[in-house]
Protein backbone atom coordinates (compact mmCIF):
# COMPACT_ATOMS: atom_id res chain seq x y z
CA UNK A 1 0.00 0.00 0.00
CA UNK A 2 1.03 3.34 -0.68
CA UNK A 3 2.16 6.40 1.20
CA UNK A 4 -0.46 8.69 2.28
CA UNK A 5 -0.01 12.44 0.29
CA UNK A 6 -0.16 13.41 4.03
CA UNK A 7 3.26 11.90 4.98
CA UNK A 8 4.56 12.19 1.74
CA UNK A 9 4.37 16.24 2.64
CA UNK A 10 6.16 15.30 5.95
CA UNK A 11 8.67 13.76 3.95
CA UNK A 12 9.21 16.82 1.91
CA UNK A 13 8.54 19.31 4.07
CA UNK A 14 11.48 17.39 6.24
CA UNK A 15 14.43 17.40 3.66
CA UNK A 16 13.60 20.97 2.90
CA UNK A 17 14.28 21.70 6.45
CA UNK A 18 17.59 19.11 6.50
CA UNK A 19 18.38 20.92 3.29
CA UNK A 20 18.19 24.60 4.95
CA UNK A 21 19.71 23.69 8.30
CA UNK A 22 22.51 22.35 5.92
CA UNK A 23 22.86 26.09 4.66
CA UNK A 24 22.80 27.61 7.62
CA UNK A 25 25.56 25.17 8.98
CA UNK A 26 28.01 25.75 6.46
CA UNK A 27 27.57 29.57 6.04
CA UNK A 28 28.32 29.58 9.52
CA UNK A 29 31.39 28.21 9.10
CA UNK A 30 32.61 29.98 5.72
CA UNK A 31 31.57 33.36 7.76
CA UNK A 32 33.93 32.10 10.69
CA UNK A 33 36.80 30.78 7.77
CA UNK A 34 36.40 27.45 9.26
CA UNK A 35 34.86 25.89 5.92
CA UNK A 36 37.16 23.91 3.89
CA UNK A 37 36.88 24.02 -0.18
CA UNK A 38 35.14 21.01 -0.25
CA UNK A 39 32.18 22.11 2.02
CA UNK A 40 32.29 25.68 0.15
CA UNK A 41 31.12 23.61 -2.91
CA UNK A 42 28.69 21.69 -1.40
CA UNK A 43 27.57 25.55 0.25
CA UNK A 44 27.15 26.15 -3.67
CA UNK A 45 25.44 23.56 -4.67
CA UNK A 46 22.73 23.86 -2.10
CA UNK A 47 22.47 27.46 -3.18
CA UNK A 48 22.21 26.55 -6.35
CA UNK A 49 19.16 24.05 -5.84
CA UNK A 50 17.96 26.58 -3.91
CA UNK A 51 17.98 29.02 -7.40
CA UNK A 52 20.12 31.61 -5.00
CA UNK A 53 22.48 31.94 -7.99
CA UNK A 54 24.36 35.29 -6.44
CA UNK A 55 24.95 33.45 -3.44
CA UNK A 56 26.22 30.24 -5.59
CA UNK A 57 28.73 32.50 -7.57
CA UNK A 58 30.05 34.12 -4.94
CA UNK A 59 30.98 30.89 -2.89
CA UNK A 60 32.45 29.54 -6.24
CA UNK A 61 34.22 33.16 -7.15
CA UNK A 62 36.30 32.35 -3.70
CA UNK A 63 36.57 28.97 -4.74
CA UNK A 64 38.87 29.54 -8.33
CA UNK A 65 40.99 32.06 -6.22
CA UNK A 66 41.45 30.04 -3.47
CA UNK A 67 45.36 29.73 -2.88
CA UNK A 68 45.02 26.05 -1.27
CA UNK A 69 42.34 25.16 -4.23
CA UNK A 70 43.27 22.17 -6.27
CA UNK A 71 42.84 21.78 -9.67
CA UNK A 72 39.69 19.23 -9.14
CA UNK A 73 38.26 21.42 -6.72
CA UNK A 74 38.82 24.75 -9.26
CA UNK A 75 37.36 22.36 -12.03
CA UNK A 76 33.61 21.38 -10.18
CA UNK A 77 33.61 24.92 -9.74
CA UNK A 78 34.17 25.58 -13.38
CA UNK A 79 31.42 22.64 -14.23
CA UNK A 80 28.86 24.84 -12.08
CA UNK A 81 29.41 28.20 -13.38
CA UNK A 82 29.15 26.23 -16.95
CA UNK A 83 25.81 25.06 -15.70
CA UNK A 84 24.55 28.39 -14.74
CA UNK A 85 25.86 29.57 -18.31
CA UNK A 86 29.00 31.89 -16.51
CA UNK A 87 31.08 31.38 -19.30
CA UNK A 88 33.37 34.42 -18.79
CA UNK A 89 34.04 32.97 -15.05
CA UNK A 90 34.34 29.34 -15.85
CA UNK A 91 37.18 30.56 -18.28
CA UNK A 92 38.60 32.49 -14.79
CA UNK A 93 38.70 29.02 -13.33
CA UNK A 94 40.13 27.12 -16.55
CA UNK A 95 43.00 29.69 -16.60
CA UNK A 96 43.80 29.51 -13.09
CA UNK A 97 43.99 25.52 -13.51
CA UNK A 98 46.22 25.86 -16.85
CA UNK A 99 48.42 28.28 -14.82
CA UNK A 100 49.16 25.47 -12.47
CA UNK A 101 51.53 24.21 -14.88
CA UNK A 102 49.81 21.06 -15.45
CA UNK A 103 50.94 19.05 -18.41
CA UNK A 104 47.38 18.00 -19.59
CA UNK A 105 45.02 19.65 -22.26
CA UNK A 106 42.07 19.56 -20.42
CA UNK A 107 41.42 23.43 -19.30
CA UNK A 108 42.54 24.64 -22.94
CA UNK A 109 40.06 22.01 -23.90
CA UNK A 110 37.31 23.47 -21.92
CA UNK A 111 38.46 27.26 -22.68
CA UNK A 112 38.27 26.26 -26.65
CA UNK A 113 35.06 24.42 -26.15
CA UNK A 114 33.20 27.60 -23.81
CA UNK A 115 34.26 30.20 -26.57
CA UNK A 116 32.69 27.51 -29.64
CA UNK A 117 29.62 28.49 -27.54
CA UNK A 118 30.07 32.38 -27.83
CA UNK A 119 30.61 32.18 -31.35
CA UNK A 120 34.41 32.91 -30.81
CA UNK A 121 35.83 30.66 -33.21
CA UNK A 122 38.67 31.98 -33.95
CA UNK A 123 39.95 32.12 -30.45
CA UNK A 124 38.35 28.43 -29.67
CA UNK A 125 40.67 27.50 -32.39
CA UNK A 126 44.20 28.81 -30.61
CA UNK A 127 43.20 27.35 -27.80
CA UNK A 128 42.31 23.81 -29.45
CA UNK A 129 45.42 24.39 -31.26
CA UNK A 130 47.36 24.58 -28.17
CA UNK A 131 45.62 21.55 -26.56
CA UNK A 132 46.74 18.96 -29.20
CA UNK A 133 50.12 20.53 -29.29
CA UNK A 134 49.95 19.63 -25.53
CA UNK A 135 48.42 16.00 -25.89
CA UNK A 136 49.07 15.07 -29.27
CA UNK A 137 47.92 11.31 -29.54
CA UNK A 138 44.59 12.58 -27.77
CA UNK A 139 42.09 12.43 -30.64
CA UNK A 140 39.05 14.49 -28.70
CA UNK A 141 41.67 17.59 -29.01
CA UNK A 142 41.81 17.28 -32.55
CA UNK A 143 38.14 16.42 -32.59
CA UNK A 144 37.39 19.42 -30.81
CA UNK A 145 39.13 21.26 -33.27
CA UNK A 146 37.78 19.75 -36.08
CA UNK A 147 34.04 20.80 -34.84
CA UNK A 148 35.57 24.27 -34.01
CA UNK A 149 36.51 24.41 -37.81
CA UNK A 150 33.21 22.83 -38.59
CA UNK A 151 31.12 25.55 -36.92
CA UNK A 152 33.34 28.05 -38.58
CA UNK A 153 32.52 26.70 -41.94
CA UNK A 154 36.34 25.67 -42.71
CA UNK A 155 35.10 22.49 -43.96
CA UNK A 156 38.59 21.39 -45.42
CA UNK A 157 40.63 22.26 -42.12
CA UNK A 158 37.61 20.17 -40.43
CA UNK A 159 38.20 17.06 -42.16
CA UNK A 160 41.49 16.65 -41.88
CA UNK A 161 41.13 17.00 -38.01
CA UNK A 162 38.59 14.65 -38.05
CA UNK A 163 40.72 12.09 -40.16
CA UNK A 164 43.59 12.84 -37.76
CA UNK A 165 41.21 11.52 -34.80
CA UNK A 166 40.67 8.87 -36.67
CA UNK A 167 44.29 8.12 -37.12
CA UNK A 168 44.75 8.53 -33.60
CA UNK A 169 42.08 5.94 -32.76
CA UNK A 170 40.08 4.28 -34.84
CA UNK A 171 37.36 3.74 -32.86
CA UNK A 172 36.14 7.55 -32.02
CA UNK A 173 32.75 7.21 -32.99
CA UNK A 174 31.94 11.03 -33.00
CA UNK A 175 34.85 11.47 -35.50
CA UNK A 176 33.35 8.98 -37.84
CA UNK A 177 29.63 11.10 -37.47
CA UNK A 178 31.41 14.92 -38.35
CA UNK A 179 33.05 13.21 -40.99
CA UNK A 180 30.54 11.87 -42.70
CA UNK A 181 28.78 15.11 -42.05
CA UNK A 182 31.36 17.19 -43.65
CA UNK A 183 31.24 14.82 -46.62
CA UNK A 184 27.74 14.90 -47.34
CA UNK A 185 27.68 18.94 -46.97
CA UNK A 186 30.68 18.14 -50.09
CA UNK A 187 28.14 15.97 -52.03
CA UNK A 188 30.11 12.86 -51.54
CA UNK A 189 26.90 10.64 -50.34
CA UNK A 190 28.08 7.24 -50.64
CA UNK A 191 31.32 8.28 -48.70
CA UNK A 192 29.33 9.84 -45.91
CA UNK A 193 27.25 6.85 -45.50
CA UNK A 194 30.19 4.73 -44.97
CA UNK A 195 31.60 6.79 -42.38
CA UNK A 196 28.42 6.87 -40.73
CA UNK A 197 27.95 3.07 -40.23
CA UNK A 198 31.66 3.07 -38.91
CA UNK A 199 30.28 5.34 -36.51
CA UNK A 200 27.18 3.40 -35.60
CA UNK A 201 30.02 -0.09 -35.25
CA UNK A 202 32.14 1.65 -32.71
CA UNK A 203 29.17 2.78 -30.75
CA UNK A 204 25.85 1.75 -31.75
CA UNK A 205 24.70 4.73 -28.68
CA UNK A 206 25.66 7.03 -31.04
CA UNK A 207 22.33 8.74 -31.93
CA UNK A 208 23.73 11.39 -34.00
CA UNK A 209 24.97 8.86 -36.40
CA UNK A 210 21.58 6.70 -36.48
CA UNK A 211 20.49 10.47 -37.07
CA UNK A 212 22.59 10.90 -40.28
CA UNK A 213 21.90 7.72 -41.58
CA UNK A 214 18.18 7.84 -41.57
CA UNK A 215 18.67 11.44 -43.52
CA UNK A 216 21.20 9.60 -45.66
CA UNK A 217 18.67 6.61 -46.46
CA UNK A 218 15.65 8.76 -46.66
CA UNK A 219 17.35 10.91 -49.86
CA UNK A 220 18.44 7.65 -51.21
CA UNK A 221 14.58 6.42 -51.32
CA UNK A 222 14.98 3.95 -48.72
CA UNK A 223 12.12 5.42 -46.05
CA UNK A 224 11.63 2.07 -44.27
CA UNK A 225 15.74 2.01 -43.72
CA UNK A 226 15.15 5.79 -42.75
CA UNK A 227 12.88 5.16 -40.12
CA UNK A 228 14.41 2.45 -38.72
CA UNK A 229 17.45 4.37 -37.88
CA UNK A 230 15.46 7.42 -36.41
CA UNK A 231 13.36 5.40 -34.46
CA UNK A 232 16.94 3.46 -33.05
CA UNK A 233 18.22 7.18 -32.82
CA UNK A 234 15.63 8.56 -30.55
CA UNK A 235 15.53 5.39 -28.57
CA UNK A 236 18.86 6.71 -27.49
CA UNK A 237 17.93 10.61 -27.23
CA UNK A 238 14.14 11.07 -26.82
CA UNK A 239 14.66 14.95 -26.78
CA UNK A 240 15.95 15.54 -29.91
CA UNK A 241 14.09 17.63 -32.05
CA UNK A 242 15.76 17.04 -35.22
CA UNK A 243 15.16 13.65 -34.63
CA UNK A 244 11.45 13.56 -33.74
CA UNK A 245 11.21 15.77 -37.16
CA UNK A 246 12.76 14.02 -39.28
CA UNK A 247 11.46 10.58 -38.30
CA UNK A 248 7.97 12.66 -38.60
CA UNK A 249 8.64 13.45 -42.27
CA UNK A 250 9.62 9.95 -42.91
CA UNK A 251 6.51 8.88 -41.85
CA UNK A 252 3.97 11.37 -43.81
CA UNK A 253 5.76 10.26 -46.74
CA UNK A 254 4.80 6.85 -45.67
CA UNK A 255 1.30 7.85 -45.56
CA UNK A 256 1.60 6.90 -42.11
CA UNK A 257 -0.31 10.00 -40.92
CA UNK A 258 -0.92 8.95 -36.69
CA UNK A 259 2.01 8.20 -36.48
CA UNK A 260 3.88 11.29 -37.49
CA UNK A 261 1.48 13.47 -35.43
CA UNK A 262 2.74 11.41 -32.52
CA UNK A 263 6.26 12.36 -33.30
CA UNK A 264 5.36 16.25 -33.83
CA UNK A 265 3.34 16.60 -30.69
CA UNK A 266 6.36 15.22 -28.91
CA UNK A 267 8.12 17.75 -30.10
CA UNK A 268 6.12 20.52 -28.69
CA UNK A 269 6.07 18.77 -25.42
CA UNK A 270 9.96 19.69 -25.48
CA UNK A 271 9.55 23.75 -27.19
CA UNK A 272 6.03 24.31 -27.41
CA UNK A 273 6.86 27.22 -29.91
CA UNK A 274 8.28 24.99 -32.68
CA UNK A 275 6.86 26.60 -35.69
CA UNK A 276 7.50 23.13 -38.19
CA UNK A 277 6.15 21.09 -35.80
CA UNK A 278 2.57 23.40 -35.78
CA UNK A 279 2.67 23.04 -39.35
CA UNK A 280 2.87 19.72 -39.69
CA UNK A 281 0.02 18.98 -37.59
CA UNK A 282 -1.60 21.12 -39.20
CA UNK A 283 -0.61 19.79 -42.60
CA UNK A 284 -1.68 16.01 -41.40
CA UNK A 285 -5.09 17.31 -40.38
CA UNK A 286 -5.88 19.24 -43.60
CA UNK A 287 -4.77 15.59 -45.50
CA UNK A 288 -7.41 14.08 -43.38
CA UNK A 289 -9.91 16.35 -43.50
CA UNK A 290 -9.93 17.63 -40.39
CA UNK A 291 -10.33 20.66 -41.36
CA UNK A 292 -11.24 22.78 -38.34
CA UNK A 293 -8.34 21.23 -36.11
CA UNK A 294 -5.83 21.66 -39.10
CA UNK A 295 -6.63 25.65 -38.75
CA UNK A 296 -6.22 25.91 -35.10
CA UNK A 297 -2.80 24.30 -35.31
CA UNK A 298 -1.49 26.75 -38.82
CA UNK A 299 -2.68 30.12 -37.19
CA UNK A 300 -0.79 29.11 -34.32
CA UNK A 301 2.04 28.80 -37.10
CA UNK A 302 1.39 32.09 -38.84
CA UNK A 303 1.36 34.06 -35.74
CA UNK A 304 5.16 32.74 -35.27
CA UNK A 305 6.08 33.20 -38.33
CA UNK A 306 3.55 35.67 -40.31
CA UNK A 307 5.86 35.90 -43.42
CA UNK A 308 5.92 31.96 -44.23
CA UNK A 309 3.58 31.69 -47.46
CA UNK A 310 3.49 27.88 -47.45
CA UNK A 311 1.60 28.43 -43.82
CA UNK A 312 -0.45 31.06 -45.15
CA UNK A 313 -1.64 29.03 -48.33
CA UNK A 314 -3.01 25.93 -46.33
CA UNK A 315 -4.77 28.16 -44.04
CA UNK A 316 -6.41 29.65 -47.02
CA UNK A 317 -7.29 26.04 -48.60
CA UNK A 318 -8.62 25.80 -44.59
CA UNK A 319 -11.24 28.59 -45.13
CA UNK A 320 -12.19 27.26 -48.24
CA UNK A 321 -12.75 23.77 -47.42
CA UNK A 322 -15.11 25.41 -44.48
CA UNK A 323 -16.77 27.33 -46.70
CA UNK A 324 -15.44 30.53 -45.64
CA UNK A 325 -14.24 32.12 -48.74
CA UNK A 326 -13.48 35.75 -47.84
CA UNK A 327 -11.05 34.43 -45.28
CA UNK A 328 -9.53 32.20 -47.62
CA UNK A 329 -9.05 35.09 -49.91
CA UNK A 330 -7.39 37.20 -47.31
CA UNK A 331 -4.98 34.76 -47.01
CA UNK A 332 -4.32 33.71 -50.29
CA UNK A 333 -3.69 37.52 -50.88
CA UNK A 334 -0.91 37.27 -48.69
CA UNK A 335 0.53 34.31 -50.24
CA UNK A 336 0.65 36.55 -53.80
CA UNK A 337 2.71 39.13 -52.04
CA UNK A 338 5.11 36.80 -50.76
CA UNK A 339 5.28 34.24 -53.71
CA UNK A 340 3.44 35.94 -56.59
CA UNK A 341 4.69 32.77 -59.06
CA UNK A 342 2.90 30.01 -57.03
CA UNK A 343 -0.09 28.54 -59.40
CA UNK A 344 -1.78 27.05 -56.58
CA UNK A 345 -2.59 30.13 -54.76
CA UNK A 346 -3.72 31.21 -58.01
CA UNK A 347 -6.38 28.32 -58.55
CA UNK A 348 -7.28 28.44 -54.76
CA UNK A 349 -8.59 32.42 -55.18
CA UNK A 350 -10.76 31.30 -58.25
CA UNK A 351 -12.23 28.83 -56.32
CA UNK A 352 -12.97 31.38 -53.48
CA UNK A 353 -14.54 33.87 -56.12
CA UNK A 354 -16.51 30.94 -57.70
CA UNK A 355 -17.86 30.07 -54.06
CA UNK A 356 -19.08 34.25 -53.60
CA UNK A 357 -20.23 33.99 -57.36
CA UNK A 358 -18.19 36.31 -58.54
CA UNK A 359 -17.17 34.64 -61.64
CA UNK A 360 -15.40 37.36 -63.32
CA UNK A 361 -12.42 37.70 -60.81
CA UNK A 362 -12.47 33.94 -60.66
CA UNK A 363 -11.77 33.62 -64.35
CA UNK A 364 -9.11 36.37 -63.97
CA UNK A 365 -7.30 34.29 -61.49
CA UNK A 366 -7.73 30.71 -63.51
CA UNK A 367 -6.07 32.65 -66.09
CA UNK A 368 -3.36 33.39 -64.02
CA UNK A 369 -3.10 30.58 -62.70
CA UNK A 370 -2.63 28.39 -66.32
CA UNK A 371 -0.27 31.50 -67.27
CA UNK A 372 2.63 31.19 -63.76
CA UNK A 373 5.59 29.34 -65.76
CA UNK A 374 7.20 28.58 -62.18
CA UNK A 375 4.75 26.36 -59.72
CA UNK A 376 5.85 25.82 -55.91
CA UNK A 377 5.19 22.85 -53.83
CA UNK A 378 4.54 24.16 -50.44
CA UNK A 379 4.41 20.29 -49.41
CA UNK A 380 8.33 19.71 -50.13
CA UNK A 381 10.77 20.25 -47.80
CA UNK A 382 11.50 22.18 -44.31
CA UNK A 383 10.04 25.25 -43.57
CA UNK A 384 12.31 28.59 -44.26
CA UNK A 385 12.01 30.45 -40.89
Amino acid sequence: MGLRWEKLLEFTRGEVREESREIARLKRKSSLGEADIEEVLELADLYLRKRNSPRAEACLRDVIVHVDADEEEILEACNMFEKMGKYELALEGYRRIDGMGGPEALPLYRMGRLLERQGRFDEAVRFHVKAIEREPDNPECYYRLGVAFTKSRRYADAEKMYRQAIATDPTHSKSYTNLGYILDLGGRRSAALQQFRKAVQHNPRNAEAHFNLGALYGEEGDKDQAIKEFRIGLEIDTSSIEGHYNLGLALIDKGLFDDASGEFRKILKLESDNVNALFYLGFIYYRKGVYGKSLKYLQQATRLNPGNATILYYVGECFNRLEQPQKAIEYFKKVTEINPDDSKVFFGLGISYEKQDDKRKARECYRMAAGVSHETNPEQGQLAE
